[in-house]
């Protein structure tokens, strides 16, 4: 034991040791990779199958497209953007905030803050300061500068100098550090490089497209001047670093598709930006043993994109045969042979899905030379634990095993999702994305962010895997915009061989006498250790058929998602892992809890996420049992909510102890005792029969009336019923 300590003690001092010693550098060096350091990749475009505007007269994509990415564009060109709940807001230094709960800080700065000489002493730290100047000397004069470093609903601010390690996460009540993250994604620059495309078309109502691609320049411009590598908020979170990067990429790509033609300088500093991203990634991996998920994934898919764009060099390739060997290791790890995804969400499943779906189509489309660095063995000193990098087997970049699980990821977005088109909220929701580009839910929802769907309606996933696999009758995309240019990416020729996830007849999980004898001990429990709850519908006619009628059962055991679907029946419950080996860290105390829909009419469901940081006792509220309609015990929670607010190590795991057409039985631990529920279904109602072992005291599992959190940040008014 001493021996170990030892150890752990002195890996706790070397890393300390070389936190100092990095933050020192940046201190002293330059952090910008100066103009002629890393030059532009001399490689194929990826979506250069755009350049003949062609994409854009799809029939199945509608006069919707057009219109949503003209909006999108148009709110990029005002700085208007609508982010985590914000509502609609110009984006500039000095604008007044509307807060967070009452939460409201006035973090501003000179109001000259377009003259860059006003405050050049106090906000780029002294070595950078020359690079930076330079680089936003090549912004045009006219052009209003976005404050990146601002969280613009609590109008708290964090400065630019400070390293990216000491930026405070929650330094005060009502402060959203998502809220700066999200922005600097630039995740709305590819609505720009849409634009031109648009614009070069003569389509109506789109601006020339000089005006697009000269915002496009600005703001990229901009955000590198603003935050020098490894400085500001923007630098403390890898994974934004690197979903930056690969937005950065795609959109600069897709502009180039539309014949623009940037200037060499921009060209310079655009790509030592993309360098200076990808030597941050790989030096603040958010790897760990056991506890890694989304983040690192996202890690992954930004260093595949930009070791894949930039052009040949020892390092860049070392980069990418580790972030596609990681890739496969990850997808394995992260993603259970079912299809679902290990950290108890389904919105973070499609988060994941999405970014593993992006880096296969970027592998798929890989050029020779690029595929070539992957059948090599590398070694490069600031990989992960200095490890060498064994090349790729022969055969395609994308093993089967892979399309599969892609195939099956689908397979379980499906059947997450409710007859209205929104999916299932088990465990949280962060609106996160990884690329977007006039995904069908945009055009479903006419691009209000403030609909459900922008955040709950995933069929863009399904239609992307679908496209890339080649399912579909039109295997070029069908009706979403995004699904086809993720196919120009793979620049897949659509005659490849359908990928369908493995089907497997539904089969029964454990056996009907544990339905039965469920049913014998609730009967002959204590009335304070027993509570039912009878969900009737409309009983079966001739006319109109019972609950039962068509019943499909679906099963995803892994995860613990487990689905009953008729015509006039949705039901799923939730009964499985806790997620992130344990940790917890976005799952809910929603064991045992079910989400239901009879004849379209949602009778129970999860409140969804709404906040994490700013405010920990509504983060709380909406993981905690009360939340969802779970078995309930008076005053006490099946898990300890105070451990952090992405921790929820030491709750108890479901057990599924039957699952079949009679309905479903499963049992949890968290209060101490056994814990039981049954859901008996019939053709008229559900009855959920709750039964507690010990001396456990079951009460109401009705939710408590929680507003309904559809995204990240947004609120609905409650409207469900409690039950009868």
């Amino acid at each position: 034991m001493l021996r170990n300590l030892a150890r752990r003690g002195m890996g706790r001092l070397r890393r300390e040791l070389s936190v100092a010693i990095e933050k020192a550098r940046c201190r002293i060096v330059p952090t910008f990779v100066l103009a002629g350091a890393c030059q532009p990749a001399d490689l194929p475009r990826r979506f250069a199958a755009l350049a003949d505007g062609s994409f854009l007269l799809r029939p199945t994509f509608g006069e919707e497209f057009a219109r949503i990415i003209r909006r999108q564009a148009t709110d990029a060109l005002a700085h208007r953007f609508d982010l985590l709940g914000s509502g609609p807001v110009i984006v500039a230094y000095c604008a007044r905030c509307q807060g967070l709960e009452g939460h409201r800080y006035h973090g501003c700065l000179p109001a000259r803050a377009d003259a860059w000489a006003a405050f050049d002493e106090s906000r780029i730290n002294a070595r950078n300061r020359p690079e930076a100047k330079r680089i936003w000397d090549l912004v045009q004069p006219a052009y209003i500068r976005i404050d990146w470093q601002r969280d613009f609903k609590s109008g708290y601010r964090w400065h630019e100098r400070t390293w990216h390690r000491d930026i405070g996460i929650a330094p005060l009540p009502g402060v959203d550090i998502k809220v700066p993250w999200e922005l600097a994604r630039c995740q709305h620059l590819p609505a720009l490089a849409l634009a031109c495309h648009f614009a070069r078309a003569g389509s109506p109502g789109f601006d020339a497209i000089d005006r697009y691609a000269a915002e496009l320049r600005n703001q990229v411009l901009d955000f590198i001047a603003n935050n020098p590598p490894g400085f500001g908020v923007n630098w403390a979170c890898t994974m934004d670093v690197a979903i930056r990067a690969a937005n950065l990429l795609v959109a600069h790509d897709i502009a180039l598709s539309a014949d623009v033609r940037f200037d060499d300088a921009f060209e310079a500093v655009f790509a030592g930006s993309i360098f200076a991203h990808g030597r941050h990634v790989v030096a603040n991996l958010e790897w760990w043993p056991q506890h890694r998920g989304n983040h690192y994934l996202a890690n992954i898919a930004g260093l595949l994109f930009i070791a894949a764009y930039l052009p040949h060099s020892e390092e860049v390739d070392a980069w990418l045969a580790f972030a596609a060997q990681e890739l496969l290791v990850e997808v394995a790890y992260q993603f259970h042979d079912d299809g679902s995804n290990f950290e108890a969400s389904t919105c973070y499943h499609r988060l994941s899905a999405e970014m593993v779906l992006w880096a296969c189509a970027l592998l798929e489309g890989l050029p020779p030379p690029k595929q070539a660095v992957l059948r090599c063995v590398h070694r490069y000193r600031t990989l992960p634990r200095l490890q060498p990098v064994p090349p790729l087997p022969e055969g395609p970049l994308i093993p089967e095993w892979v399309r599969q699980r892609l195939a099956r990821m689908a397979d379980f977005t499906r059947t997450m999702t409710r007859p209205d088109g929104l999916v299932v909220q088990f465990g949280d929701n962060d609106s996160g994305r990884f690329i977007t580009l006039g995904n069908i839910e945009q055009v479903r929802c006419a691009n209000s962010l403030a609909a459900a769907a922008w955040s709950l309606d995933h069929s863009s996933l399904v239609a992307g895997i679908e496209a890339l696999l080649g399912v579909p009758s039109d295997p070029g995309g069908g009706r979403d915009p995004a699904a086809y240019l993720l196919r120009v990416l793979a620049r897949a020729d659509f005659s490849g061989t359908p990928v369908r996830a493995a089907s497997t007849p539904f089969r029964q999980l454990g056996d009907e006498s544990a339905f039965a004898d469920c049913s014998a001990r609730h009967g002959a429990a204590a009335a304070r250790q027993r509570w039912t709850t009878r969900f009737t519908a409309a009983p079966p006619t001739a006319e109109r058929a019972g609950l039962l009628t068509g019943l499909q059962c679906q099963a995803f055991p892994r995860m613990g998602c487990y689905v009953f679907r008729s015509p006039r029946l949705y039901l799923a419950i939730r009964c499985g892992e806790i997620g992130i080996a344990g940790l917890g860290a976005h799952a809910h105390c929603d064991q045992l809890g079910i989400e239901l829909v009879i004849d379209g009419r949602t009778i129970v469901r999860d409140p969804g996420t709404y906040i994490y940081t700013p405010l920990p006792e509504r983060r709380n509220a909406y993981r905690s049992a009360a939340a969802h309609h779970v078995p309930r015990v008076a005053g006490r929670e099946p898990a300890d909510l105070d451990r952090g607010i992405f921790d929820l190590r030491g709750a108890a795991e479901g057990e599924c102890l039957y699952f079949g057409p009679l309905g479903f039985v499963g049992r949890h631990r968290g209060y101490g005792a056994w814990v039981y529920r049954q859901v008996a279904l019939s053709e008229s109602d559900v009855a959920v029969n709750d039964l507690a072992e010990g001396n456990l005291v079951l009460t109401d599992p009705t939710p408590v009336g929680l507003p309904f959190s559809p995204g990240y940040g947004r609120l609905q008014s409650p409207d469900m019923p409690r039950s009868p």
